[in-house]
Protein backbone atom coordinates (compact mmCIF):
# COMPACT_ATOMS: atom_id res chain seq x y z
CA UNK A 1 0.00 0.00 0.00
CA UNK A 2 2.72 2.29 1.15
CA UNK A 3 4.88 1.18 -2.24
CA UNK A 4 1.68 2.11 -4.26
CA UNK A 5 1.52 5.35 -2.61
CA UNK A 6 4.52 6.15 -3.07
CA UNK A 7 4.77 5.43 -6.61
CA UNK A 8 1.62 7.24 -7.53
CA UNK A 9 3.05 10.64 -5.77
CA UNK A 10 6.42 10.16 -7.49
CA UNK A 11 4.33 9.92 -10.83
CA UNK A 12 6.53 6.28 -11.54
CA UNK A 13 4.33 3.20 -12.41
CA UNK A 14 5.44 -0.06 -10.63
CA UNK A 15 7.03 -2.64 -12.99
CA UNK A 16 4.74 -5.57 -13.67
CA UNK A 17 5.65 -8.77 -11.63
CA UNK A 18 6.93 -12.06 -13.14
CA UNK A 19 3.93 -13.91 -12.48
CA UNK A 20 1.74 -10.85 -13.77
CA UNK A 21 4.12 -11.05 -17.09
CA UNK A 22 3.91 -14.71 -17.85
CA UNK A 23 -0.22 -14.64 -17.23
CA UNK A 24 -0.23 -11.76 -19.51
CA UNK A 25 -2.15 -13.39 -23.05
CA UNK A 26 -0.54 -11.67 -25.98
CA UNK A 27 -2.86 -10.72 -29.00
CA UNK A 28 -2.45 -9.41 -32.24
CA UNK A 29 -3.93 -6.23 -33.90
CA UNK A 30 -6.99 -6.76 -35.81
CA UNK A 31 -5.67 -4.68 -38.49
CA UNK A 32 -2.31 -6.41 -39.43
CA UNK A 33 -2.76 -9.22 -41.13
CA UNK A 34 -0.21 -12.30 -41.78
CA UNK A 35 0.38 -15.44 -44.34
CA UNK A 36 3.00 -18.14 -44.13
CA UNK A 37 5.45 -18.79 -47.04
CA UNK A 38 4.62 -22.98 -47.71
CA UNK A 39 8.55 -23.29 -48.70
CA UNK A 40 10.25 -21.57 -46.29
CA UNK A 41 7.70 -21.88 -43.11
CA UNK A 42 8.18 -17.96 -42.19
CA UNK A 43 5.33 -15.73 -41.48
CA UNK A 44 5.22 -12.55 -43.35
CA UNK A 45 3.14 -9.67 -41.67
CA UNK A 46 1.23 -7.10 -43.60
CA UNK A 47 0.58 -3.82 -41.81
CA UNK A 48 -1.41 -1.21 -43.34
CA UNK A 49 -0.43 2.80 -43.72
CA UNK A 50 -2.59 4.49 -41.18
CA UNK A 51 -5.56 5.64 -42.60
CA UNK A 52 -6.77 9.01 -40.97
CA UNK A 53 -6.02 12.40 -42.64
CA UNK A 54 -2.89 12.61 -41.22
CA UNK A 55 -1.56 9.57 -42.50
CA UNK A 56 -3.24 10.28 -45.82
CA UNK A 57 -1.63 13.46 -46.59
CA UNK A 58 1.62 12.20 -45.91
CA UNK A 59 1.32 9.28 -47.85
CA UNK A 60 0.54 10.93 -50.95
CA UNK A 61 3.42 13.26 -50.26
CA UNK A 62 6.10 11.01 -49.63
CA UNK A 63 4.32 8.08 -52.09
CA UNK A 64 3.88 5.86 -49.84
CA UNK A 65 2.64 2.34 -50.17
CA UNK A 66 -0.58 1.12 -48.47
CA UNK A 67 0.85 -0.79 -46.68
CA UNK A 68 4.38 -2.10 -45.06
CA UNK A 69 5.83 -5.71 -45.23
CA UNK A 70 7.31 -7.57 -42.45
CA UNK A 71 9.03 -10.91 -42.60
CA UNK A 72 9.15 -12.96 -39.35
CA UNK A 73 12.46 -15.49 -38.43
CA UNK A 74 11.56 -19.69 -37.77
CA UNK A 75 10.95 -18.52 -33.73
CA UNK A 76 9.63 -15.16 -34.03
CA UNK A 77 6.97 -17.11 -36.80
CA UNK A 78 5.77 -19.52 -33.96
CA UNK A 79 5.51 -16.67 -31.64
CA UNK A 80 3.38 -14.81 -33.90
CA UNK A 81 1.11 -17.66 -34.49
CA UNK A 82 0.80 -18.15 -30.69
CA UNK A 83 0.10 -14.49 -30.28
CA UNK A 84 -4.11 -15.60 -29.91
CA UNK A 85 -5.22 -14.00 -27.33
CA UNK A 86 -5.63 -17.26 -25.03
CA UNK A 87 -2.09 -18.55 -25.08
CA UNK A 88 -0.27 -16.62 -22.20
CA UNK A 89 3.28 -15.81 -22.14
CA UNK A 90 3.67 -18.61 -19.81
CA UNK A 91 2.55 -20.79 -22.06
CA UNK A 92 4.53 -19.19 -25.47
CA UNK A 93 7.84 -19.49 -23.55
CA UNK A 94 7.14 -23.25 -22.73
CA UNK A 95 6.15 -24.08 -25.96
CA UNK A 96 9.52 -22.41 -27.79
CA UNK A 97 11.47 -23.66 -25.12
CA UNK A 98 10.05 -27.84 -25.81
CA UNK A 99 10.13 -27.29 -29.73
CA UNK A 100 13.81 -25.55 -29.69
CA UNK A 101 15.45 -27.24 -27.10
CA UNK A 102 15.87 -24.19 -24.56
CA UNK A 103 16.12 -24.10 -20.56
CA UNK A 104 13.50 -22.11 -18.88
CA UNK A 105 14.98 -19.45 -18.63
CA UNK A 106 16.34 -18.41 -22.34
CA UNK A 107 13.05 -19.13 -23.68
CA UNK A 108 11.10 -16.71 -21.05
CA UNK A 109 13.97 -14.37 -21.64
CA UNK A 110 13.77 -14.22 -25.35
CA UNK A 111 9.57 -15.05 -25.38
CA UNK A 112 9.47 -11.48 -23.33
CA UNK A 113 12.11 -9.42 -25.05
CA UNK A 114 10.46 -10.17 -28.41
CA UNK A 115 7.15 -9.48 -27.51
CA UNK A 116 8.17 -6.24 -25.92
CA UNK A 117 9.56 -5.42 -29.49
CA UNK A 118 6.01 -6.42 -30.95
CA UNK A 119 4.10 -4.18 -28.39
CA UNK A 120 6.77 -1.63 -29.17
CA UNK A 121 5.66 -1.47 -32.70
CA UNK A 122 1.70 -2.01 -31.85
CA UNK A 123 1.73 -4.97 -33.42
CA UNK A 124 0.33 -6.74 -30.74
CA UNK A 125 -1.61 -6.13 -27.13
CA UNK A 126 -1.22 -7.49 -23.87
CA UNK A 127 -4.10 -8.05 -21.87
CA UNK A 128 -3.43 -8.53 -18.13
CA UNK A 129 -4.37 -12.17 -16.36
CA UNK A 130 -4.09 -15.55 -16.58
CA UNK A 131 -5.17 -17.66 -19.81
CA UNK A 132 -8.08 -19.65 -19.04
CA UNK A 133 -6.09 -22.86 -19.63
CA UNK A 134 -3.52 -21.76 -16.45
CA UNK A 135 -6.20 -20.17 -14.48
CA UNK A 136 -7.12 -21.52 -11.17
CA UNK A 137 -10.89 -23.18 -11.23
CA UNK A 138 -13.10 -21.50 -8.59
CA UNK A 139 -14.99 -24.24 -6.26
CA UNK A 140 -18.71 -23.93 -6.34
CA UNK A 141 -20.54 -23.39 -3.39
Amino acid sequence: MIGQLKALVEGRKDRPSRGQVLGARPTRHPAVTFERHPDSNLVLLIVPRRQDRWGNFVGRWLKLPDHRKIELDEIGSDVWEWCDGVSGVGEISKKIAEKYRLNKRQSEASVTAYLKMLAERRLIGLRAGASRATAPKRKRA
